[in-house]
């Protein structure tokens, strides 16, 4: 049949063992011929946990990632885990994408490992199970109750693993006092000043790390002795808590390896807090990195994040400056930790930000551009080499060196678009990223591409198909699924089959959203990511910009194998196999491979199969 359509059968099973080996072998199989990569992000507060592990927030460290979701993505040919930028997030803010510390966000240490024998049971059983118990959210993430349960958990794992031997933090604390020590002391000092924005901070606290003379320079050294004798304690905790994060990040890449499954970084455009607090002398004075006025914006984003002075990232012989050895340092650390790559947030920022004045409140020409080419002065760039400096002598490099090519680089390009960046994107061949969601044609998405539905910042495809099928007669709906059904049908259908073919994507949400699943894979891009929410059929936003509401909380459910199961039935997930059947009909691959197509066409029944 030419027309390809979902097909229910009104009786309830899950595949069997056997026909679950059939379906995840034509996966591979038929992935292969469309030469596609498939990856899934999930956000380490998003991950699952059974019920007697949940306390609140999921970690992709956990028992339940290990155990359960690792397998079961293998067994749906995912490649790799893109997860959130992994870096400590601020007191009283939730986002991941604006971080205090490049030290590990203390939420993926995974409580339940240390009430085993692993960790010599440094958390009680009975403390443990009182988290879960008292959880007043099973499905979403309530960061103040997993906030207060954090802190208490961990606070007593620490004091019992100081009963032991505690070798290991020594040895720890040696090896890594140059990378946490900070952090460290900037957490001490956020706690003791009202002020949460240090750069208010009285005394000298505010350039503890940055002394503006050689006065200032002794009472720092004697004042961070000071703070490291007066909070022995609390530094000690902090360093504890790193190192489990350290070794569980280890073991997590050992493990997801033996699946064939890869972890992906992502990298934000803001430096962490405690990066400009210790590196004051590096950054541009009174001057942030954001967005000019554009559509969605017309007054522009004022990110209010620093941006590093350009004679400090490379000296005048084109060597690496102190910021430069600083973003090198960065960049290794990511690669080493994320063996599938890394995402990096906002690429013109690398290539040409916009610059702002932080004195002003209006955006303006006089005060605000890409600092690169805009102003014409001692920091206009010429040419495509050096506008890719950092990326070229720094970031590429920075994989290269953790056995990584830039095909492991996936650069977020969508917003505001500048020559300069696209020319770097073109010469160097780097991966950028493609959005259907945002009305663009995935047949016109380059090889070179990473297609999506949707990210962390769109409406859950569910919600966007919702939304579109409200207004059946607008153009925009009509020019969409006009394409769409261009774009999927089979490669010798029929002109009637054509015609029904669109009158189904017009009249059935079902159709419509295995169409436009279908069409990620009949696209050239060749490297396909799928946001959880849109992955398991949620249909609920993680993120809303602009908001802090409710952000980044939503997290996959406890029983997500059946869940998933039962929303690819309802037509809310993709059914895989079929999916992957459509494209091979579209590329007319499936005459040459009609054994593999009969395994596909009979798994994608199976799963279509309603529960």
């Amino acid at each position: 049949m030419k027309v390809q359509k979902i097909n229910n059968v009104n009786f309830t099973r899950k595949p069997s063992n056997v026909e679950m080996q059939v379906y995840s072998n034509s996966i591979e199989k038929g992935l292969n011929l469309l030469n596609k990569q498939v990856d899934i992000i999930i956000h380490n507060s998003s991950a699952p946990s059974i019920q007697s592990e949940n306390v609140g927030i999921g970690s992709l460290f956990s028992t339940t990632t290990i155990k359960k979701l690792f397998p079961f993505l293998k067994t749906h040919g995912i490649k790799g885990i893109q997860q959130e930028p992994n870096g400590l997030r601020k007191l009283g803010d939730n986002s991941p994408y604006a971080p205090e510390a490049s030290s590990k966000n203390i939420f993926m240490i995974p409580l339940e490992k240390l009430t085993t024998e692993e960790y010599n049971k440094i958390l009680s059983k009975e403390t443990f199970d009182s988290i879960v118990k008292n959880n007043p959210d099973k499905q979403n993430v309530n960061y103040d109750y997993v906030k207060t349960s954090y802190q208490k958990a961990l606070q007593e794992a620490f004091e019992n693993y100081k009963k032991g031997d505690i070798s290991e933090l020594e040895n720890f604390k040696k090896e890594f006092s140059s990378k946490y020590e900070p952090a460290a002391i900037f957490r001490v000092l956020s706690e003791e000043n009202t002020d949460k924005d240090w750069s208010k901070w009285r005394g000298i606290d505010k350039n503890l790390y940055a002394p503006k003379n050689e006065l200032e320079a002794k009472k720092a050294e004697t004042r961070i002795e000071q703070i490291k004798k007066d909070n022995k304690d609390k530094i000690d905790f902090y360093y504890f808590q790193q190192m489990i994060l350290e070794k569980e990040n280890k073991k997590s890449n050992e493990i997801s390896k033996k699946y064939g499954i890869k972890i992906i970084g992502d990298s934000p455009v803001a430096q962490p807090t405690v990066d400009e607090w210790i590196n004051q002398n590096l950054f541009l004075e009174n001057a942030a990195i954001g967005c000019p006025p554009d559509y969605f914006a017309k007054n522009g984003q004022r990110w209010g994040f620093k941006y590093f002075k350009p004679e400090e990232i490379f000296n005048k012989d084109g060597s690496l400056g102190r910021a430069g050895e600083f973003l090198r340092k960065k960049y290794e650390d990511y690669f080493a930790s994320c063996p599938g790559g890394v995402r990096i947030d906002h690429i013109i920022g690398l290539i040409d930000p916009f610059i702002y004045s932080t004195n002003s409140k209006k955006m303006l020409p006089s005060n605000s551009g890409r600092i690169f080419s805009t102003f014409l002065g001692q920091y206009q760039k010429h040419t495509d080499d050096e506008y890719a400096s950092i990326l070229t002598k720094i970031i590429i490099p920075a994989a290269e060196k953790y056995g990584l090519d830039k095909s492991s680089i996936i650069c977020e390009d969508l917003g505001d678009k500048n020559i300069p960046t696209e020319k770097v994107m073109k010469k160097l061949d780097l991966m950028g990223i493609f959005v259907t969601q945002f009305d663009h044609r995935g047949a016109n998405a380059p090889e070179n591409k990473v297609i999506m539905l949707g990210s962390h910042d769109n409406q859950s495809f569910l919600e966007f198909t919702e939304d579109l099928f409200k207004n059946p007669k607008d153009k925009r709906f009509l020019n969409k699924t006009k394409l769409l059904a261009e774009d999927t049908i089979a490669k010798n259908a029929t002109k009637a089959e054509e015609s029904a073919y669109l009158k189904e994507l017009r009249t059935n949400k079902k159709q419509f959203i295995a169409a436009s699943f279908a069409e990620l894979f009949t696209s050239p891009a060749r490297r396909v990511q799928i946001f959880f929410a849109d992955f398991f059929g949620l249909g609920k936003t993680y993120n809303r910009p602009g908001t802090t509401e409710g952000n980044w909380a939503l997290r996959i459910g406890e029983d997500f194998e059946n869940d998933y199961y039962k929303a690819v039935a309802e037509g809310k997930a993709p059914n895989l196999a079929d999916t992957i059947a459509r494209a091979l009909r579209q590329r007319g691959l499936d005459k040459s491979n009609q054994a593999l197509m009969k395994d596909l066409e009979n798994s994608a029944k199976i799963l279509s199969e309603k529960i």
